[in-house]
């Protein structure tokens, strides 16, 4: 018997925004950063938690070996992505718990987080600040990079072909029906009639 799929929603770009702000002001610096790197990096929640500190600090751009594919991945980071790590690397400075080697989403012993840990965190997150979003997990932050690519390439098929690219899928279908495009476009033929 085939394992039922459970589809996972992006967030709206500007909800996300809003969603950091407030993370960011409430001082939850750790869930600030995760859903602040998750969504300008797409990658994958394996990939993103085995991130040190080491590779984003200081730098434009690095490069990442996707556990899943063992494809290198240039990502070039967003200037609002370096805000944040500034931020929350000064922040971790104060309380001299800040050490480059270490990963960026580190428990209280320095150990990577489980990514289920992560899902749990995300509900936790997206419940107390009343975030809509269809079953919440690590895949919703990754979700959420591809839904803003295509928007904000006016929803050309060049922004899916790149899509496809970056997220290694087999084809653009793939793409399509990851990021919940064909479930967008059917309701608006509904309402256009």
């Amino acid at each position: 018997m085939r394992k039922k799929q459970t589809t996972t929603s992006g967030m709206d770009w500007n909800t996300m925004i809003g969603l950091t702000q407030r993370l960011k002001k409430d001082e939850l610096f750790r869930d600030y950063l995760l859903i602040t790197i998750g969504c300008y990096f797409g990658l994958r929640i394996g990939d993103l938690l085995s991130i040190k500190w080491s590779d984003l600090i200081g730098k434009n751009e690095f490069v990442i070996i996707e556990q899943k594919t063992k494809k290198n991945r240039r990502i070039t980071i967003n200037p609002n992505v370096i805000k944040a790590l500034d931020l929350v690397s000064n922040e971790l400075r104060l309380k001299n718990k800040f050490n480059e080697n270490d990963y960026v989403f580190a428990n209280r012993w320095g150990d990577k987080i489980t990514i289920s840990y992560i899902n749990k965190r995300l509900k936790f997150i997206f419940k107390k600040y009343n975030v809509s979003v269809m079953n919440a997990s690590s895949h919703t932050l990754r979700k959420t990079f591809g839904k803003r690519v295509y928007e904000s390439d006016a929803k050309s098929e060049r922004s899916l072909i790149y899509l496809s690219e970056i997220f290694s899928h087999s084809s653009i279908s793939t793409t399509r029906r990851y990021i919940g495009i064909t479930q967008e476009q059917i309701a608006d033929m509904y309402l256009s009639l």
